[in-house]
C-alpha cells in the first residue's frame, strides 16, 4: 500500500510537471527551422529535404530535443526510399537568437542498384500491346539505383493501364522486391494475371424525349467491343458537345456484367428546349450592332433543331433561318436548311437579297468539315452608277479546318478555309460564274511573351459578264479585318464617280507580332497589305501599317488599333475595334 501510495505521488507530481510545461509552451514562441544537409546531391538530397521540411517550428527545448530525435530517422527513411540502406548519418541541432539550424551531415555508402527484373503477364493480356509497351517503358532498369517511390508507382501504373483497358479481374500473382544491401543489389519479380478482358456493352439511357434510335447515334462505339476508358469518356463528351443535354454521367456497370460484356449507364439532364439570346456590340467596320437569336434545341425526338437570328446595325440588316436534321452522326453529319434576308447599303453601294438554300455539314477525324450546299440566290443591286437584278443556282462546295490552344484566347493555332461556287445560264441562273475563295491564318507563339500571327485572303471570279455579278459576290478590301489603315470595303475598283464597285480578285497579307504585358494585355505592331482587282496588271498594292493593344475579356480578345494608309498621303490616321477570337 505505501508503495503505491509513492507511486501516486510521483506520478502526480510528474503530470503537474507535464501540465505546467504544456502550459507554458503555449505561450513560448515558436522559431523556424533551417535546415542544412551535406553529403549527397540530386535526388537524394532532394528526398531528404522533403521528409525533412515539414514546416515544423520549435517552442521549447524539449521540443528542439524531439525534433531532433525523430529528424534522424527520418533521414534514414528518406535515404532508403532510394536505394540507401547503409547511411551514416550525423545531425546536430542548434540556435542562434530565434532561429534553429538542423544540421545533417551524411555518409551515404554505396547505393542498391536494381539487378533483374523478371515479369510475366497471364490472361488475355498477354499479348496486349499497350500493356507491354508500358513494361518496357518502366523506370524500373537494371543497373539503375533501386526508387522505392518508382516501384510502387509503376506497379499502380500497370494496374490502371489493365483496368482502363476492361482487365477488371487483374491481380499480382507474385509481387516480390527482393533486396540485399551488403552486396548492393535488388531484384524484382512480377506475375501479373489479367484475366479475362471485358467488352463494351450496351448503353443504358434515363429517361429523356429522344428516340432510342437516335441516342444510339450519338454513341461512338458498337456492343461487343473490347473495353476501354476512353471509349467512356469519349460517349461522355459526345452527349455534352451534341447541345441536347444539360448535364452528363456516365458510368460503368461491372457489377451487372454479362457474357463478358459491360453495360454503361448514361444519366442525362435534357436541357432547357428554347433558348433566346441578347446582344450589343461595336465594331468600326460596322458601328454600333445588335442582335437577337432563338433556339429550338430539339423540335422532335429525332434531334432536329431550328434557329433564328435578327442582326442589325447602320451598314446590314439581316434575318435568318435555319433547319437542322442530324444524320447518322449527330456531331459530325448535319443536313440543313437555310432561308434568309439581307439588306445592305455601304457608301453609294446597295444590295437586297433573298436567299434558299440546302447543306450538308462532314466533319471528319481530321478535323476537317466539308459543306456541299446548293443555294437560291436573288439579288437586287446598285454598284456606283450600274443597277442590276441577278438570280443564280449556285452549289458550292468548302473546305474548312480550325485548330487552336489556349481557349478564346489562343497562344496557338491556325485556320484554313477552300470555298468554291458555280452557277450556269443552262441551269436556273442569270450568267455563268466559278468563284474561288482561300483564307489562311497562322498563329504561333515563341513562349508566353512573343506571339507572331500571319493572314492571307486570296479569291477569283471567272465570269461571262461581270457586271452583272450581285454585289455580295464581288471582292473588296479594307477595315478591320482586311487592310488596316482604310475604310470597311473601301478599296478596290472604281467607276466613273469614284465609288468602290468589287473586283474579280482579291490578294491580301497581313503580319502581327504582338508581346505581353501584364494583367491580359498585349502590345502589338503589323502591317497589312492588298487590293481587290479586275487584271492583275491593274492591281495597286495598298499598305497599312500601325499598333495596338490586345485585351483578354471573355468573350474573346478586345483588339483596339491605330493604323495608317502608308501607301496614300490623303488617308488620316484610322481607329479599328474589333473583340472575339481570330479564328
Amino acid at each position: 500500500m505505501k508503495a503505491a501510495a509513492a507511486q501516486s505521488r510521483i506520478g502526480g507530481v510528474f503530470l503537474a510537471f507535464v501540465l505546467v510545461h504544456a502550459a507554458g509552451s503555449g505561450v513560448a514562441q515558436a522559431s523556424p527551422v533551417t535546415i542544412e544537409i551535406s553529403g549527397v546531391e540530386g535526388e537524394a538530397h532532394k528526398n531528404v529535404l522533403a521528409w525533412l521540411d515539414d514546416g515544423t517550428e520549435i517552442e521549447s527545448a524539449l521540443a528542439a530535443r524531439f525534433f531532433r530525435d525523430r529528424a534522424r530517422q527520418r533521414v534514414l527513411d528518406a535515404l532508403m526510399a532510394v536505394g540507401y540502406y547503409q547511411p551514416e548519418v550525423d545531425i546536430q541541432l542548434s540556435q542562434e537568437a530565434d532561429t534553429w539550424t538542423l544540421q545533417v551531415a551524411i555518409e551515404p555508402g554505396n547505393r542498391v542498384s536494381l539487378r533483374e527484373f523478371r515479369w510475366q503477364l497471364l490472361g488475355d493480356g498477354d499479348n496486349d500491346a499497350e500493356l507491354l509497351d508500358l513494361l518496357d517503358e518502366l523506370p524500373l532498369r537494371p543497373g539503375e539505383g533501386l526508387h522505392h517511390g518508382n516501384y510502387d508507382q509503376s506497379k499502380s501504373a500497370l494496374r490502371n493501364l489493365a483496368q482502363s483497358r476492361g482487365y477488371f479481374d487483374h491481380e499480382f500473382t507474385t509481387s516480390r522486391l527482393a533486396i540485399n544491401p551488403d552486396q548492393g543489389w535488388a531484384d524484382i519479380d512480377w506475375v501479373f494475371a489479367t484475366g479475362p478482358r471485358y467488352a463494351l456493352g450496351e448503353v443504358e439511357f434515363s429517361a429523356v424525349p429522344f428516340q432510342a434510335q437516335f441516342l444510339d447515334r450519338l454513341v461512338p462505339f458498337q456492343p461487343g467491343t473490347p473495353y476501354t476508358s476512353e471509349a467512356v469518356v469519349d460517349l461522355n463528351q459526345r452527349l455534352l458537345e451534341s447541345g441536347y443535354f444539360s448535364d452528363v454521367v456516365v458510368t460503368t456497370r461491372r457489377d451487372a456484367a454479362t457474357d463478358g460484356q459491360v453495360p454503361i449507364q448514361a444519366e442525362l439532364e435534357t436541357r432547357e428546349r428554347n433558348t433566346v439570346l441578347t446582344g450589343a456590340g461595336y465594331s468600326t467596320d460596322e458601328g454600333p450592332r445588335v442582335r437577337v437569336g432563338f433556339t429550338r434545341h430539339y423540335v422532335n425526338n429525332r434531334g432536329h433543331q431550328f434557329n433564328t437570328d435578327l442582326r442589325l446595325s447602320d451598314l446590314r440588316q439581316t434575318v435568318s433561318a435555319r433547319y437542322t436534321v442530324p444524320l447518322a452522326d449527330p456531331l459530325r453529319d448535319q443536313l440543313t436548311f437555310d432561308v434568309g434576308l439581307e439588306d445592305e447599303a455601304i457608301d453609294g453601294n446597295r444590295s437586297e437579297r433573298a436567299l434558299l438554300g440546302v447543306g450538308r455539314r462532314l466533319t471528319f477525324q481530321s478535323g476537317w468539315t466539308r459543306t456541299q450546299t446548293v443555294q437560291l440566290l436573288e439579288e437586287k443591286f446598285r454598284v456606283g452608277l450600274d443597277e442590276g437584278r441577278a438570280r443564280l443556282l449556285l452549289p458550292g462546295l468548302s473546305f474548312a479546318r480550325t485548330r487552336s490552344r489556349g481557349g478564346l484566347d489562343p497562344d496557338w493555332g491556325d485556320y484554313q478555309s477552300y470555298e468554291l461556287q458555280l452557277a450556269s445560264r443552262q441551269v436556273l441562273s442569270d450568267i455563268d460564274i466559278a468563284r474561288l475563295q482561300i483564307t489562311q491564318t497562322w498563329l504561333r507563339s515563341i513562349n508566353e511573351r512573343h506571339r507572331f500571327q500571319l493572314r492571307a485572303q486570296w479569291g477569283g471570279i471567272a465570269t461571262n459578264n461581270f457586271s452583272d455579278v450581285p454585289l455580295s459576290l464581288r471582292f473588296f478590301a479594307g477595315g478591320d479585318q482586311s487592310v488596316r489603315g482604310f475604310g470597311f470595303r473601301s478599296l478596290g475598283p472604281r467607276d466613273a464617280s469614284g465609288e468602290v464597285t468589287g473586283g474579280r480578285y482579291l490578294a491580301i497579307g497581313s503580319m502581327e507580332y504582338s508581346h505581353a504585358l501584364q494583367s491580359g494585355w498585349r502590345a502589338a505592331v503589323f502591317a497589312d497589305a492588298g487590293n481587290a482587282f479586275n487584271r492583275l496588271e491593274d492591281m495597286e498594292v495598298e499598305v497599312g501599317t500601325g499598333f495596338g493593344l490586345r485585351w483578354n475579356t471573355p468573350v474573346g480578345p478586345l483588339r483596339i488599333d491605330l493604323a495608317w494608309g502608308v501607301s496614300r498621303e490623303d488617308v488620316p490616321i484610322r481607329l479599328h475595334l474589333s473583340i472575339g477570337p481570330p479564328f
